[in-house]
């Protein structure tokens, strides 16, 4: 699976986003097929073009972590390159920075460039 999986949780509710599925029909059906025969488990909706897995299921009969513990049994999920909706945010508010300091630094020195060679202008006239 190589590409990062994306989990978020709130009791009743598991998303999980899963790379190894999008564009794979056939392995969707069956994390829905071993999703569906969980206890506890009252919803799933698999789709396959994005990788995204729904489970909704009755906290008082079966647990996100069990959930999970079967999907990586079957070899479906990898919890080591699970990443939360908390790390996936801090992830996107460092890259914005990133870009954000790059565009700014581009600027600053854009503007100290066109100051200078206005300056150099000047003093040649």
């Amino acid at each position: 699976m190589g590409m990062r999986c994306y989990c978020h949780h709130v009791p009743g509710r598991l998303r999980v986003k899963i790379p190894g599925l999008q564009g794979e029909p056939a392995e969707a059906e069956r994390v829905e097929t071993v999703l569906r025969a969980i206890a506890g488990v009252t919803g799933v909706k698999v789709n396959p073009l994005t990788g995204s897995v729904v489970v909704l299921y009755d906290p008082d009969h079966t647990a996100q972590d069990r959930i999970l513990n079967i999907l990586q049994d079957q070899g479906l999920f990898d919890a080591s390159l699970a990443i939360t909706h908390e790390e996936q945010v801090r992830a996107a508010v460092a890259e914005f920075g990133m870009r954000l300091g790059r565009a700014a630094l581009g600027w600053a020195v854009g503007k100290s460039l066109d100051a200078s060679g206005l300056s150099l202008l000047a003093a040649l006239l």
